[in-house]
């Protein structure tokens, strides 16, 4: 407030007061304001007093208080109200910092108080919970011990059978003993027949051994044959021969072929190249006015490609003659070579015919009578040899019979002697897994007893000291609330007296502080007011130099537009002259490319035909 009548001393020198009759009713306004603004403080309400809820004693007595120092503000207002302007402004100021750290005391022994309330009561409630707790663990205690009772008659049950299971376990041992005798047996048996097994293939070897003599003597005669074939292969090789040559001619047509090509590839490179070259000189001569002559350019490339074209079929034309020249050649050189072929297998066939015809003209003549006693001879021999051969193969089929039924029988055994086997030690593993599974289920089952025993007694111990310690915890914790409470109790009783006396210092601060209010809610109005009517003032210069400067605004926007026009015209005549120049520059530029590229392109088809006459 000071500030403001501050400002108000230097702008104005000071303001006149307002008439008697503002002033009551403005003191009646602050009257009507400070009865609200006390009853959204707190200071009377019994609200503020009784967090709680605790004492419905100091309730009743502090509305009594309420109601008295409200009605005794009402008085007082119209009574004092010429004598505002005497008090003094620091006692106020003492005044309210006294008041509310007694507030903040007395707050803090009320939230003391129901933090000891509320732990009293989980305290209480976990008691409750621990004595239910051990109600139940003796019930517990109680169904365990008859359980244990129940669980020795068992043990003793269990330790019958397991007599009974080992006399079992030796009768099975006694069982497998008698097996592997039988084991033994079957062994040696098969030994035996393991023997006779090697007797009989020992024959049969000797068999194959007579049968191998006469396998060597068709080979003697196979060997002949293959003299004679190996005269007929030299011949064949010297036709290969001849054929070789003729691929190897093949091969180096080919390879001139492939030469040509590479040099018409080479060509084409060098003028796609050349190509390459003057798209990018003209690409870097008219990137910058690619907008003005897009359609020229569009039509000497078109041009070009047309010409390029034109040399890429003349020159696929003559490889695609000399491609065809080439396998003609060849074509006819693969039926040169296949006649060649057929002749000399027709000379074979003569000279074998003719050689074989020499021959027997030889034997008929020089040795006919012996021919026929050999025949005869042979004849004898053949027919003892076919006897001999029938009765060799009935006496290897009898004995194969043999051997196969033998087999089956040795196989029917041993499978029989197998199944036999694995049935006994499947029984056995059975009956062993048995029994160890009892024998494991009675000793994990004891174990599981001893185990329970002992954890209900180890339980038991530490419930009861869990019990002892849980009482004497109990004990020590009530005599500490009993003395807590009686504290409690002397403390609230010396707060009580406390708050009667500070209410009565309150009921005096209350009427100090609501004539000072008064005071000066009468000078902030006035300051308002004076305020208001300085803030329009500086309005109504504002809004003035306002106009002002649009108005100086819009002549200078008005200058400016005019100069940007006149130096628009005048880039623009500029750059209308440079673009002429550009423009003819351009075209001399054009047609010195459109020269040189036809130069090229003549010179590059010229060069192109002189190499294809060379290598015609």
């Amino acid at each position: 407030m000071s500030f403001v009548k501050n400002i108000f001393n230097k702008i104005g020198g000071g303001a006149s007061s307002f008439d008697c009759s503002e002033e009551v009713d403005d003191e009646e306004d602050v009257s009507e304001t400070c009865s609200t603004e006390s009853d959204d403080t707190g200071v009377y309400s019994p609200d503020s007093f009784s967090p709680a809820n605790s004492n419905s004693d100091m309730e009743t007595r502090l509305n009594l208080v309420d109601g008295n120092t409200r009605l005794n503000r009402t008085l007082d207002v119209a009574e004092t109200g010429p004598l505002l302007g005497s008090l003094n402004l620091d006692n106020v100021d003492a005044d309210c910092s006294t008041i509310s750290n007694f507030f903040g005391y007395w707050k803090n022994l009320i939230n003391q108080e129901a933090k000891f309330q509320s732990q009293l009561n989980d305290l209480s409630k976990e008691l409750s919970v621990r004595d239910a707790e051990a109600t139940k663990l003796r019930f517990q205690m109680d169904e365990l011990q008859r359980d244990v009772f129940a669980k020795s008659a068992g043990m003793d049950r269990l330790q019958t059978e397991l007599n009974a299971a080992n006399k079992e376990s030796e009768a099975v041992r006694q069982k497998i003993r008698h097996l592997e005798i039988e084991l033994d047996n079957y062994r040696k048996r098969n030994l035996d027949l393991t023997e006779e097994l090697q007797n009989k293939t020992d024959a049969y070897a000797n068999y194959e051994t007579e049968t191998q003599s006469k396998i060597n003597e068709l080979e003697g005669v196979i060997r002949n044959l293959r003299i004679r074939i190996e005269t007929l292969e030299s011949q064949i090789k010297e036709l290969k021969e001849e054929k070789e040559e003729i691929e190897a001619k093949h091969a180096e047509l080919q390879s001139e072929r492939d030469e040509e090509r590479k040099k018409l590839a080479e060509t084409l490179d060098g003028a796609v190249k050349q190509k390459e070259e003057i798209e990018k000189k003209w690409k870097s001569d008219f990137e910058k006015l690619r907008t003005v002559n897009i359609v020229k350019e569009q039509e000497l490339l078109d041009d070009f490609e047309w010409k390029l074209r034109e040399v890429q079929q003349i020159c696929k034309k003559k490889l695609d003659d000399k491609e065809k020249l080439i396998e003609e050649r060849l074509q006819e050189a693969y039926k040169e070579a296949e006649q060649k072929m057929e002749e000399a297998q027709k000379m074979l066939g003569q000279v074998e015919a003719l050689k074989s015809f020499e021959v027997e003209v030889q034997q008929l003549r020089n040795r006919t009578s012996e021919q026929e006693r050999a025949l005869q001879q042979m004849r004898d021999q053949q027919a003892q040899m076919m006897q001999a051969e029938a009765n060799l193969k009935n006496e290897t089929k009898r004995l194969l019979n043999l051997i196969e039924i033998e087999k089956e029988n040795l196989q029917h055994i041993q499978r029989l002697h197998r199944q036999e086997l694995l049935d006994k030690e499947r029984k056995l593993k059975d009956t062993l897994n048995q029994k160890r599974n009892e024998i494991a289920m009675y000793w994990e089952e004891k174990l599981l007893t001893e185990c329970a025993r002992l954890k209900e007694e180890m339980e038991q111990i530490h419930n009861e000291e869990k019990y002892y310690a849980m009482e004497s915890v109990r004990r020590e914790k009530e005599e500490e609330f009993q003395k807590r409470q009686s504290q409690w109790e002397n403390k609230m009783r010396e707060c009580l007296k406390e708050i009667e006396c500070l209410k009565k210092a309150l009921d005096q601060k209350d009427e100090y502080y609501h004539e000072e209010l008064v005071r000066v809610r009468s000078n902030t109005d006035r300051d308002i007011m004076e305020l208001r009517r300085l803030m329009d003032k500086i309005d109504m210069t504002h809004h003035d130099n306002y106009e002002k400067l649009v108005l100086q605004h819009d002549d200078e926007i008005e200058r400016m537009t005019e100069e940007h026009r006149q130096q628009l015209k005048e880039v623009e005549n500029h750059w209308k002259s440079k673009m002429m120049d550009v423009s003819s520059n351009l075209e001399q530029v054009k047609s010195q490319l459109e020269q040189e590229a036809q130069e090229q392109i003549e010179s590059l088809v010229q060069q192109h035909r002189n190499q294809l006459g060379n290598a015609s």
